[in-house]
Parts: C-alpha cells; sequence; structure tokens
C-alpha cells in the first residue's frame, strides 16, 4: 500500500457584484427626455394660450390660422 497524503486546498471564489449600469443609464436617459418632452409640451401650451389672447380668442385663432393656410 502506498501511502499518499490527503491534502485539502481551500479555494475560494469571490464574486463582484457590478451594478447594471447600462439599464441605469437608460432610466435616467428615459427621465430625461420624458422632462424634456414635457418642457416642450409646456411651452406649446403657453404659445397656443398667448396666440389666442392676442388675437381675441379661439374662434379668431382658428379663423386666422385657416386664412394663413388657404391664403385668402
Amino acid at each position: 500500500m502506498e501511502n499518499k497524503a490527503i491534502t485539502k486546498s481551500q479555494i475560494t471564489a469571490t464574486t463582484h457584484e457590478s451594478a447594471r449600469t447600462d439599464s441605469e443609464l437608460y432610466k435616467v436617459g428615459t427621465v430625461i427626455t420624458a422632462a424634456f418632452a414635457a418642457c416642450i409640451g409646456l411651452w406649446s401650451l403657453v404659445c397656443l394660450f398667448s396666440a389666442m389672447t392676442n388675437s381675441g380668442g379661439p374662434i379668431t385663432l382658428i379663423q386666422s390660422l385657416f386664412s394663413a393656410i388657404t391664403g385668402v
């Protein structure tokens, strides 16, 4: 019989939890895009309200719009 030395080697495994930065960047990009779109929408409503008050009301604004499109 042969004498064999039994050795136990300790294996250590390290895991590095990496945050999914790409998905976080997509979330940030989506929020920035939505905020920018909301600002544009708000600006368009302000411009529409300003046009209605300067033209004399919504009916006059629509009449002016159609006359500008048709050229009459």
